[in-house]
């Protein structure tokens, strides 16, 4: 139950923070704003444009962003013009939000002090000078975007003001706690059901005639085509399936050639104490050099709050990543203590602890490691080997099975008639489906061409393939599928009898005819006990029906995952105590699910009460 509600509450901050997400966007790159030409605009919200040159700068920021995101996963994404076009009404609708909302607080007279404006522009690293405003930055800047100190206040505080509003409304999380304890006594609630299950009547009972059969082939013959099918032949070559030997001379040259790569590397151990005040750091570098314990004296005056948790010390670290102020230092003796060194305003002592010397691991101990290097190297350099060979000959002999073969000594493997339901395994490759089943493989006179495909897929594996024989998509005669289609009739109307029965006896049931149970032997011989985020298809139906313990039970019907027919009423109704951590985490799942419908009623509204035109435009 915790980690539904936790990956609800995921989803509700992500899409609450949407807004202020683009909004942090535009705050951040306010020159896109600045005198742009809205002659040529993209779209225009109540008279105010969204000028095209906006638009691209927002859309370029938002791209770029996602792709750095994707990284190397990019590729991955098969419809790029679709990820374009999201990103591109993703930005649009964002911009029109924020000339709503930005609109939206001028009306209702949502305005910061020009006070907090000031205070803005006075810490912006923009106009600072060691660390001071400097009031000729400030001018050169509002010269070069030809603004007035007045309108560059009012454009920041417009940006201000609604990032402000957003805020307001994502504080409003209050909720009485009448309705907390109602909805948490709502989500604590089980309820167990009580059971007849009606099994599918006998299909061999069934009487099925020849019109009816006749009729269902007629009206269904897409049902009843074999298949396209296939017989491939093909050349496979993979670097691994390669069968590659290795002696022992070779693996004990690669060791003399390669020894440093078996040699474990040079680390040491340091431990440092970080003070604020040089004083205090004569005062515990004295203590040290008269004995005291640096690792009891690191937890107590360090004030670095990783190491000094663990007596100063910060691992082990090879030589060649030791930051330069450490290694000028020229601590070689295990124990051995620096002297003072200033670092960043402040004060270190280092200690080295221990030195773990560089060691040269024996032959015997990385044997097996060397000979699958060598066996690896050697397979691809075989792999290689044979690429261009077969290369050379399907060119020089197309269509030339026999002698590629010959010339290559490596045999063909053909298959057996497949479909695309039935594919070889090796063959799922979706580059190697795609050829397979691709149109034009007939000629005129519906014979296959026989042209060979050389395909390389990732991981280094290569196909020489060539489809030698097609059976074309054909309609199976009536008298092979009578025998299937007798039998799918007679398990429709089985279904069919078996629903109209249990129908029958619900409706008998839920107006009190109790003589039922005895005509037909029924027993609620089974139970379930269900809970409102149970991953169940009846859960909405049993948690919908009214139940009262004093009045007469109610009954439901519904088809189970064996497709049988249930009948079922609700027995008992408790509520199972959450945990302190359970009901915080629920509060907070609908306290966020407030905010969320405040913030999109508020959108939708503005949306509803604006007038928004898109200008035809060509997409970027």
């Amino acid at each position: 139950m915790i980690k539904f509600f936790n990956l609800r509450l995921k989803h509700i901050v992500v899409k609450c923070i949407l807004g202020i997400i683009i909004l942090s966007i535009i705050f951040s790159t306010l020159n896109n704003y600045i005198h742009k030409d809205t002659t040529k605009y993209i779209a225009q919200v109540n008279e105010e444009k969204i000028s095209i040159e906006t638009f691209q700068n927002i859309f370029n920021i938002e791209l770029n962003k996602q792709k750095k995101i994707l990284d190397k996963n990019l590729n991955i994404i098969k419809n790029y013009k679709k990820f374009k076009k999201n990103i591109y009404d993703y930005v649009l609708s964002q911009l029109i939000n924020n000339i709503l909302l930005e609109q939206y607080t001028k009306n209702i007279k949502f305005d910061l002090d020009n006070s907090e404006i000031k205070k803005i522009i006075f810490n912006s690293n923009m106009f600072q000078e060691n660390n001071k405003f400097n009031n000729e930055k400030y001018l050169n800047y509002l010269k070069s975007v030809n603004l007035t100190n007045y309108e560059y206040i009012e454009l920041i505080k417009k940006k201000l003001n609604t990032i402000s509003l957003i805020n307001t409304i994502a504080e409003t999380d209050f909720m009485l706690d009448s309705e907390k304890k109602h909805i948490i006594n709502l989500l604590s609630q089980k309820r167990i059901i009580k059971k007849t299950i009606f099994k599918i009547n006998s299909i061999k009972n069934q009487n099925i005639n020849n019109i009816e059969i006749l009729n269902y082939f007629n009206k269904n013959k897409n049902k009843f085509y074999n298949p396209e099918q296939f017989k491939v032949s093909y050349i496979y070559i993979k670097p691994n399936e390669l069968n590659i030997k290795c002696n022992d001379q070779e693996v004990k040259n690669w060791y003399q050639k390669n020894i440093n790569k078996y040699s474990t590397q040079e680390k040491r151990n340091y431990s440092i104490i970080q003070i604020k005040t040089k004083k205090e750091a004569l005062l515990i570098l004295s203590k040290l050099r008269n004995g005291e314990d640096f690792s009891k004296i690191a937890k107590q005056n360090s004030i670095e709050p990783i190491s000094s948790k663990k007596g100063g010390n910060i691992g082990w670290i090879p030589t060649n990543l030791i930051p330069e102020e450490i290694k000028k230092l020229n601590l070689d003796q295990n124990n051995q203590i620096s002297d003072i060194v200033p670092f960043n305003g402040e004060f270190v002592i280092v200690k080295l602890n221990k030195i773990l010397f560089k060691k040269i691991k024996k032959i015997s101990e990385v044997y097996n490691i060397i000979k699958s290097e060598i066996k690896h190297k050697k397979s691809l350099d075989e792999y290689y080997r044979l690429k261009n060979k077969i290369l050379f000959l399907s060119k020089k002999y197309k269509n030339r099975f026999d002698l590629i073969e010959k010339k290559s000594n490596i045999r063909f493997v053909e298959t057996q008639w497949f479909d695309k339901n039935s594919i070889p395994k090796i063959l799922q490759n979706p580059t190697l489906k795609k050829m397979i089943f691709k149109q034009g493989l007939l000629n005129k006179e519906q014979i296959v061409k026989l042209n060979p495909w050389l395909i390389e897929l990732k991981n280094n594996q290569l196909f020489l393939l060539t489809i030698k024989n097609i059976k074309l998509k054909k309609l199976k005669e009536f008298k092979n599928v009578k025998n299937n289609i007798i039998n799918i009739l007679k398990n429709i109307k089985a279904i069919k009898e078996t629903k109209e029965k249990t129908k029958k006896i619900l409706f008998e049931l839920n107006n009190g005819n109790k003589k039922i149970l005895l005509k037909e032997h029924l027993l609620f011989n089974h139970s379930e006990t269900l809970s409102r985020y149970d991953h169940n298809p009846i859960v909405s139906k049993i948690f919908s029906m009214p139940y009262n313990i004093h009045e007469k039970k109610i009954y439901t019907m519904y088809q189970d995952k064996n497709k049988n027919f249930v009948i079922a009423f609700i027995s008992k109704i408790y509520n199972e105590k959450f945990s302190k951590n359970e009901e915080k985490m629920i509060i907070k799942y609908l306290e966020k699910n407030n905010i969320e419908k405040i913030f999109n009623s508020i959108i939708k509204n503005l949306h509803k009460h604006s007038k928004i035109i898109y200008n035809a435009t060509e997409q970027i």
